[in-house]
């Protein structure tokens, strides 16, 4: 391949922050043969179906890669429970896998390259609750704080109850808590009670 088909595509990767999809790499010329090319030479990364992150620069991927890649493959996903309690600071150690839902009715595909928990939630509360957040690679969807937690209470067998305590613990230290809203949001889902024991609260 010529040096200027590979400038042209690192001036691409730059505009996406690091990021580019298949779609925009052949509505700019750049074939699927030089997109192979690429990918066997080491020069780009395949991230999940039609994205792709760049090699050739030398950059480090952004702190929340994997949350951002995730949101990138299914637009419509939300980060949630574990994964967005460590967004939000109530966990020093990122997950080994990262949470994601999305709606029941969702059949996109979340394949990527590393391990993901996925959860299907029903239509009329799938979007309550989301933020729309930027960060230095891009912005992604992710659940608030108050609801997040009630999540990971809802998981407990997965997550295991130890690293529950310890999202509770850190929670109710948050100066950003807002434990009526999550009550809320626990007693429509019908999980109230046990969401009141986790705080130790009757409200």
């Amino acid at each position: 391949m010529l040096q200027r088909t590979y400038d042209k595509v690192n001036a691409l990767f730059e505009e996406g922050n690091g990021y580019l999809p298949t779609r925009k790499m052949l509505d700019n010329k750049i074939t699927t043969i030089q997109i192979r090319t690429m990918l066997e030479e080491g020069k780009i990364e395949k991230i999940s179906h039609g994205n792709y992150w760049n090699l050739m620069s030398g950059k480090k991927k952004p702190k929340h890669y994997k949350m951002l890649e995730a949101c990138m493959t299914n637009k419509k996903a939300v980060i949630c429970s574990l994964s967005a309690c460590y967004f939000h600071g109530l966990l020093d150690e990122e997950p080994d896998k990262l949470y994601v839902a999305t709606a029941r009715t969702d059949r996109g595909g979340m394949k990527l390259n590393f391990p993901v928990s996925r959860h299907y939630f029903s239509v009329s509360s799938f979007e309550d609750d989301v933020l729309n957040v930027k960060t230095g690679g891009g912005s992604i969807r992710i659940y608030d704080m108050d609801r997040s937690v009630c999540d990971c209470i809802r998981l407990e067998k997965e997550i295991g109850r130890d690293t529950v305590e310890l999202v509770v613990e850190n929670y109710m230290k948050s100066k950003k808590k807002k434990p009526t809203h999550l009550l809320k949001y626990a007693d429509r889902m019908r999980y109230g009670k046990i969401v009141r024991e986790y705080l130790g609260t009757e409200e």
